[in-house]
């Protein structure tokens, strides 16, 4: 791409991401002291896998401005933290009130449950190695980019990988009630469980319009 090329790409980069700030606030970028940065380069939003994007990204993005606005904490509330850990996304903020910090749950919950990268539903979790997510498909189109590049730096040596059916991964389904396990002082041991049901109805709908 030309020199000119690159910049009317970076403009338009740019311009898509002050779009997305000035709707959800709370995806500017911090600095190391987790204070919001006067740039639109980046968002927070960009560290969200790409297959998660495509899933529930936009689902998960208004979900969070509405409960932010019936709490009127819209201009308070800050992505400190976006990242994907154990195969689900890992949403860490500042402080907010419970209706909106039970997000975070919420999307780890839902998160584990599709594909890393292409957003499919119900896939398998790899549990080898690194646990993620992530489909036959786009595992398949992962090795044959990884031995293109194997054989361009390395052609003197014989690639090697393990097929998607042999690898360890573990069954699932997604499950619309989410259980949590607490300790109290005055209860012991208890369970919490959360439907979530609302939510994910939207993102297999829009699951239909990916893959049907």
């Amino acid at each position: 791409m030309s020199r000119k090329g690159k910049a009317k790409k970076r403009k338009a980069e740019r311009l898509r991401n002050k779009k997305l700030i000035d709707r959800y606030p709370w995806i500017s970028p911090v600095n190391w002291h987790w204070k919001r940065i006067p740039s639109y380069d980046f968002t927070m939003y960009d560290d969200v896998p790409k297959g998660w994007k495509r899933a529930f990204g936009k689902i998960m993005l208004e979900e969070y401005r509405e409960a932010l606005i019936r709490c009127n904490y819209l201009d308070k509330f800050q992505w400190i933290q976006v990242k994907e850990k154990y195969g689900t996304l890992r949403l860490y903020s500042n402080a907010a009130p419970k209706e909106v910090s039970d997000l975070e749950s919420k999307y780890d919950h839902i998160s584990g449950y599709f594909c890393i990268e292409c957003g499919r539903m119900n896939v398998p979790v790899l549990t080898g190695g690194w646990v993620e997510p992530l489909c036959e498909d786009c595992y398949n189109k992962r090795i044959a980019r990884q031995k293109r590049w194997h054989e361009k730096d390395h052609p003197d040596r014989e690639f090697k990988y393990t097929p998607y059916k042999n690898l360890k991964k573990e069954e699932q389904k997604l499950d619309m009630i989410a259980v949590y396990k607490h300790f109290s002082a005055d209860r012991g041991d208890y369970e919490e469980k959360r439907d979530y049901s609302d939510t994910i109805n939207k993102i297999i709908a829009r699951q239909g319009k990916l893959f049907g």
